[in-house]
């Protein structure tokens, strides 16, 4: 195959991968890292004053082309494989209505789903101060999903939510050792949310002679949106071997659109009325996210580097779906997260000309608080612990591996349901989380 056509075939499967594969839910929030097998091996340290010298940092510095080489295209597997367990599960129904439990699954140990999340690179040498680059990715994405008959049910059945982002950029060598860089974002987003419906406590509240739970009802909402955003950074290596970058990448605003829909309804005129499908709208605006990295050779096979990552979850104070419905008030999900810091260090060595060794480890702060965790996400603090390999196969073929485990901190969900608001009806849940995460990612690089 002609390399042309190959860069052409890769970026096309990249772009339908990242928008048909499901996501996993084990990320810092909703952010997805795991964009290269080169800087997997070091849990990322690195990655922002480009560690590896590859075109996968562009996910992380636009700038990073000052570090390329001539011509390159690169592709990436990461295999996420996610464990989330819930254990002592307890749902209860507010005390104005009895306070009974709520029957149901009370433990799960299979809550995430298995993902390929796929990437895409290329960069190209218009002059020695002129460079270009392409990436395709999906830097968004989560998805839990629980039985149809678990206890926290009326807080929600499934969660997705997965996107597409590409990211043309240009990178000017401004001075011998730095380099400036910016890119556009053109992202694609799209999500979907389903929980149960309690009508039996919905129409007991009203007098009816009706059981809460013997009437459960679905409701699902989906949504799309295209949105806009920028990326700039800088590399400085004020010596050969010693790099330093500093990257920002913008938020994207998006307003979802798409239906709601509800089956399950009681043949109640005013249920029917209010619970009838509908056009929905949403706002999801993703963080900013500023790095800064570090990179430095101690002698000419060793090399250790380090990353710093702030995320401005802050953004995220609720999840608001309006419904066209005039009966529908909108459901509103309190989030109130707080921003949250990445830290890594990593170290490489290289074996001979062609092997190089990588170790990392990373702490991953969680945006949630506890008091606002939900069942959607059930977030807590991550440790990683990465190895990798890199090997140059031909003078214009190399290829890399890298493998991560984390753990995560045993989380807990405590939601009331006080029959006000959006949260009304859904119930009392009291839940346990337990989660790690195995990550195994593979990268082939095309020289031209």
């Amino acid at each position: 195959m002609p390399k042309n056509d190959l860069k052409a075939y890769l970026l096309a499967a990249v772009a339908v991968a990242a928008v048909s594969a499901p996501l996993p839910t084990l990320a810092s929030g909703y952010l997805l890292k795991e964009q290269s097998a080169s800087g997997q091996g070091t849990s990322f340290a690195g990655v922002t004053a480009n560690a590896a010298g590859d075109a996968t940092a562009l996910f992380f510095n636009p700038a990073a082309l000052g570090a390329v080489n001539g011509n390159e295209a690169v592709g990436v597997v990461s295999g996420i494989f996610p464990s989330v367990k819930t254990s002592n599960a307890v749902g209860t129904r507010a005390a104005r209505l009895g306070g009974g439990r709520i029957s149901g699954t009370s433990d799960s140990d299979d809550l995430a789903i298995d993902a390929a999340l796929p990437s895409g690179y290329v960069a190209y040498t218009v002059s020695p101060d002129v460079k270009l680059g392409l990436s395709i990715n999906s830097p968004w994405g989560l998805s839990t999903d629980y039985p149809e008959n678990w206890v926290g049910r009326y807080h929600g059945v499934h969660s997705s939510l997965l996107t597409l982002n590409i990211t043309p950029t240009v990178a000017y060598k401004l001075l011998p050792e730095l380099t400036v860089a910016g890119g556009i974002q053109f992202q694609y987003a799209k999500a979907r949310l389903s929980q149960a419906v309690d009508f039996g406590s919905i129409l007991a509240a009203t007098g009816a002679a009706v059981l809460p739970g013997s009437r459960d009802g679905m409701g699902e909402v989906k949504g799309s949106d295209w949105g806009f955003g920028a990326t700039a950074g800088l590399l400085y290596e004020p010596a050969k071997g010693t790099r330093f970058g500093l990257s920002y990448r913008s938020s994207v605003s998006h307003e979802l659109e798409g239906d709601a829909k509800f089956e399950g309804v009681p043949a109640v005129p005013a249920l029917r009325a209010s619970f009838a499908n509908t056009f929905v709208k949403a706002k999801v605006t993703t963080p900013d996210i500023i790095g800064f990295g570090a990179y430095h050779e101690i002698t000419s096979d060793f090399a250790v580097m380090a990353d710093v990552q702030w995320t401005n979850w802050s953004r995220f104070k609720e999840l608001r779906i309006r419904y066209s419905n005039p009966l529908r008030t909108d459901s509103v999900t309190e989030e109130q997260w707080d921003d949250a810091w990445f830290f890594a260090l990593g170290a490489a060595y290289k074996v001979n000309e062609k092997l190089t060794l990588r170790a990392g480890v990373a702490y991953d702060q969680t945006p949630v608080q506890d008091q606002y965790r939900t069942p959607r996400i059930p977030d807590g603090d991550r440790y990683w612990l990465s190895v990798g390999a890199g090997y140059q196969l031909t003078d214009n073929i190399r290829t890399d591996i890298g493998y991560t485990h984390v753990f995560a901190n045993t989380t807990k969900v405590n939601l009331t349901d006080n029959l006000t608001g959006t949260d009304a009806f859904r119930g009392n849940l009291s839940a346990d989380y337990k989660a790690s995460v195995d990550i195994v990612a593979l990268q082939t690089k095309i020289s031209f």
